[in-house]
């Protein structure tokens, strides 16, 4: 992907997708549902796919449960957008999580939301709730959806399942539909090629049954 600044054109590297992101990439969707394992991949897909909403004057939110969940997202759009925020082009507000591209409006913009209710008054163009599972209900039909009414943006719900709850709705609804709006898609942690098969085996040991189908095989388990 290159942008052009006054001076000279820039090149941004993306990571190539892994043949699960590839398909996700591929198929489109106004509301897209991914239920995926640890370290399968798909904070790094959103954010990917995040960057490319910025350059096409998109204004993105990403609202994850927890700081760390937040700053992975965060660090990995610095990084891959390092060349062309040193160059000027885009704008970094490190205090805010802003990185902004004034020449046609887009903007990434990272919150954390534990509380869903502080996310109220913001707005987006593309919304990523990361690791929904762990969100509130209402972060979606009542904070999520409205915000999203001035561009007819668009939204992405991301998550390693937590049993049965509000999540495991989405993700059926999106199952369940046939209009292609929404898509609905499942990645186990073993679908991500870059992980070592070795940890992999060893992390297993450590987990009980019940955890390992959930947390690696990204499974939704009885119960709420």
């Amino acid at each position: 992907m290159t942008q052009s600044t006054a001076q000279r054109e820039l090149i941004i590297k993306l990571p190539v997708p892994h043949p699960k992101q590839k398909a996700v990439l591929d198929a489109g969707g106004r509301r897209v549902v991914i239920s995926s394992g640890r370290r399968s991949g798909k904070t790094t897909l959103a954010a990917r796919v995040s960057i490319k909403k910025l350059l096409q004057g998109r204004r993105v939110l990403l609202a994850s449960t927890t700081q760390d969940q937040a700053d992975a997202f965060w660090d990995k759009c610095k990084s891959w957008l390092h060349d062309v925020t040193e160059a000027g082009a885009i704008e970094k507000n490190e205090q805010r999580r802003i990185l902004s591209f004034p020449q046609n409006g887009g903007r990434i913009k990272v919150k954390t939301a534990s509380d869903a209710d502080t996310l109220r008054g913001d707005y987006a163009d593309f919304l990523v709730l990361d690791e929904c599972a762990l969100l509130a209900p209402n972060a979606w039909d009542e904070v999520g959806a409205p915000m999203l009414l001035d561009n007819d943006g668009d939204a992405w719900f991301i998550s390693t399942p937590r049993r049965r709850n509000w999540f495991h709705g989405l993700y059926q609804k999106a199952v369940a539909d046939e209009t292609g709006r929404w898509k609905a898609w499942h990645f186990t942690s073993h679908d991500n090629p870059h992980l070592s098969k070795a940890a992999l085996d060893e992390i297993t040991r450590d987990l009980t049954n019940e955890s390992y189908r959930q947390e690696i095989m990204a499974e939704f388990l009885e119960g709420e």
